[in-house]
């Protein structure tokens, strides 16, 4: 098998790699500066050929790219630019499998954080107000997206990044035509196969990780396909561990009918509505502390200076190899 020296994104320098895994790999990068000055620390996903070799899948992956360029949502990690790799079909075909090949390089904001689903696997569960402040900022992210025709289509602990001041923010938008998502946050009508990602079931996903903030538990925390189809598909949705204010709105989002599911503004109103009541008008307030307190023995800083200068370990600045125990 040949090996082929891989693209690397023009002008930069890579500082570490973050993780490798089927949908690519991430790295954390420097930007050349202008004359001589220090450039932006960037979070670089390198997309395989062999992911886009299908062109309707490249096609609609480059067309959701182009859609988050100009985004502006504050819940989201900032995306900046998708940079294609020059020649990547080639490149692929002379890999003899797409060993080395890649097909471009996403690249966002390297933001200091660390994801939701360490803190899970620290704490198990979170206070209410945090997990009420985790599931409207992943809403208000999803909204912005889906206003602009784009859905997540793998939202999980692992793509939801809690910076030092314990604000919740979204990663991994723009990879739903590439991505299958996780199985134990699949909306019924996709285990029904109703095809691809949905914004019906981004919201879905996002109230499986609500129940799992408040509980420590995914809703059907099973690991067998089939079981796991049957509850999602027919199953009342466990709600014993949900403190009872907040099981309305997470039920909503957790309906098995799509058309009758809340899209992501209607259910965030509900759940603000629903928190001012429950636990008072300071709950924002309250989910950022419990959140800052939780996320802070975790969190490592980012290299500032130089590539050289990052001897300490990076924070998870972009999607994690870590999941959550009950994360299928």
């Amino acid at each position: 098998m040949v090996v082929t020296r891989p693209w690397r994104l023009p002008r930069s320098t890579e500082v570490r790699e973050v993780r490798r895994g089927r949908y690519g790999r991430t790295v954390l990068a420097r930007l050349d500066g202008e004359a001589g000055e220090v450039g932006d620390l960037v979070a670089v996903r390198y997309i395989p050929a062999g992911l886009l070799i299908h062109r309707p899948r490249a096609e609609a992956f480059w067309a959701d790219v182009a859609r988050l360029t100009s985004l502006e949502a504050p819940e989201a990690v900032p995306f900046r630019q998708y940079v294609h790799a020059p020649g990547f079909m080639a490149a692929y075909a002379r890999s003899a499998g797409a060993v080395g090949a890649v097909g471009g390089a996403l690249v966002s904001d390297a933001v200091e954080g660390v994801t939701l689903s360490r803190v899970l696997d620290r704490y198990g569960a979170l206070p209410p107000p945090a997990a009420l402040l985790v599931h409207q900022r992943a809403l208000r992210a999803l909204a912005a997206a889906h206003g602009r025709e784009v859905v997540h289509g793998d939202l999980r602990p692992a793509k939801v990044l809690i910076d030092a001041d314990g604000v919740p923010a979204v990663t991994g938008l723009g990879l739903a035509a590439l991505t299958t998502g996780a199985a134990g946050l699949r909306a019924p009508e996709l285990w029904r196969g109703g095809g691809a990602a949905t914004p019906g079931g981004d919201v879905y996903g996002a109230a499986c990780v609500l129940h799992l903030c408040l509980t420590g538990e995914l809703p059907f925390p099973v690991r067998q396909l089939f079981s796991l189809m049957a509850r999602h598909t027919t199953a009342p949705v466990p709600m014993e561990a949900v403190p009872g204010p907040l099981r309305a709105p997470l039920a909503a989002g957790l309906t098995k009918d799509p058309a009758l599911r809340p899209g992501a503004e209607a259910l965030l109103t509900h759940l603000e509505r629903t928190a001012r009541t429950a636990l008072g008008r300071d709950w924002e307030e309250r989910g950022r502390s419990a959140l800052r307190t939780l996320a802070a023995p975790l969190a490592e800083a980012l290299p500032l200076a130089s590539p050289n200068a990052g001897d300490r370990p990076l924070r998870e600045t972009v999607p994690s190899p870590t999941h959550h125990t009950k994360v299928c």
